[in-house]
């Protein structure tokens, strides 16, 4: 009788967990259409104002508070969706902006972090928290160098290393590589100290553990990559973190906007089923010159793929939907138009879909709501202009 109602006791708190859980993604997934709208507006308006205009440190204070939100729901469904996840597509520039935005009040109230991040960023085959904690880790370092003052400086940027240009020891193999750097302007580190960085536990501060440069390592060599550390006492350090790219697209050939923002001519279905994210969404990229169509659900999106006479080069695709999801909207429309390509815009179930779809063959990028439209439209270009190359 104990055991059974220990197994009765167990299978009652996995239900309670799961229904926990899923309450969690239904609340983040609320969430980030909320964030997505609000950045959506912003950038119309910031649109219609001059860079100078008094208003415009108003509108940053808003995208700012509202990727706060959109990554706290990130830690939400790191909760909620378990720890156990495959590689996919990872873009540095979202760890960048969103896990070291939230995290720079605590870890640095009184150190400047400077961002320097390449917009047409390649992509990475990796785990997406793992990828995250070797970030944080990097920046928890370069703050603690900086005694509470001082600037840390984070970039991305994509560099093709030949084989002369390899890090000695690093066993990497030329060729493309995404690049995180994490610079700090602090008191450096001796040769001694240096060579005894990647020890278990090892720490400059007495009584203090380490934090996690061998964990960091371990994490990067495991998706083939490299962490390359150099340090000069007096003159601070800069870690270099080197990850096989994945998809080396080629430039961006499209001129940019008034806005500064890539623009086009080709026609894109934007489908989402938050009518505010689907009329701003569609503004946005009328006003950058292309056509759009639009569509409240997959079944919508497919019976327009199938009636639009023109072409449909991208569709913008949801996930979750009412009467047909994007994970069942993507093989018909893809069936029906094979040359469209595909972004798949989600902030919910990126973890569960996202391996399938790509399996399947056809989506093209993901990007992860909320996210600013600027970042959109350069998603736009980078696969549009991947299929011209093609």
């Amino acid at each position: 009788m104990a055991a059974d109602r220990s197994r009765s006791d167990m299978a009652e708190e996995s239900e309670r967990l799961e229904a926990i859980a899923m309450t969690g993604r239904g609340i983040a997934h609320d969430i980030n259409n909320l964030m997505e709208t609000v950045l959506g507006n912003v950038a119309l308006l910031r649109g219609d104002l001059n860079s100078d205009h008094p208003r415009v440190a108003t509108l940053e204070a808003i995208e700012k508070a509202a990727e706060l939100a959109g990554n706290l729901t990130q830690r939400i469904l790191a909760v909620t969706q378990g720890s156990k996840r495959k590689p996919e597509p990872v873009n540095l520039n979202s760890i960048v902006y969103h896990l070291l935005l939230v995290e720079e009040t605590r870890l640095a109230p009184s150190v400047r972090i400077v961002r320097h991040i390449d917009p047409d960023l390649w992509r990475v085959l990796a785990e997406h928290t793992a990828i995250a904690q070797v970030a944080l880790n990097l920046a928890t370092n370069a703050v603690d160098a900086l005694n509470g003052k001082g600037r840390v400086t984070v970039r991305t940027r994509n560099v093709v290393l030949d084989p002369e240009q390899i890090p000695e020891g690093s066993g990497l193999k030329p060729g493309p590589f995404v690049l995180l750097s994490i610079e700090d302007d602090g008191e450096g580190m001796s040769p001694h100290t240096l060579a005894k960085v990647f020890e278990p536990g090892f720490s400059t501060r007495n009584g203090q553990s380490g934090h996690g440069l061998a964990t960091a390592r371990k994490i990067v060599e495991r998706y083939h990559g490299h962490i390359q550390i150099n340090s000069f006492a007096g003159k601070g350090t800069v870690c270099r973190v080197y990850i096989p790219a994945i998809d080396a697209a080629k430039a961006v050939k499209a001129g940019p906007s008034q806005s500064g923002v890539p623009a086009g001519e080709e026609t894109i279905m934007v489908v989402d089923d938050e009518r505010m994210i689907l009329e701003v969404t569609a503004e946005t990229l009328r006003r950058l010159g292309y056509r759009t169509l639009t569509a409240k659900n997959g079944q919508e999106a497919v019976d327009l793929a199938r009636s639009h006479e023109g072409p449909i080069h991208l569709v913008l695709l949801d996930l979750s939907m009412p009467v047909m999801g994007g994970a069942d909207a993507f093989p018909r429309i893809k069936a029906i138009r094979p040359e469209t390509r595909f972004i798949v815009c989600t902030g919910f179930e990126q973890e569960l879909v996202s391996s399938h779809l790509l399996e399947a063959g056809g989506v093209d990028s993901f990007l992860l709501k909320p996210f600013r439209l600027s970042a959109l439209a350069h998603e736009i270009r980078k696969v549009l202009d991947t299929r011209d190359a093609a």
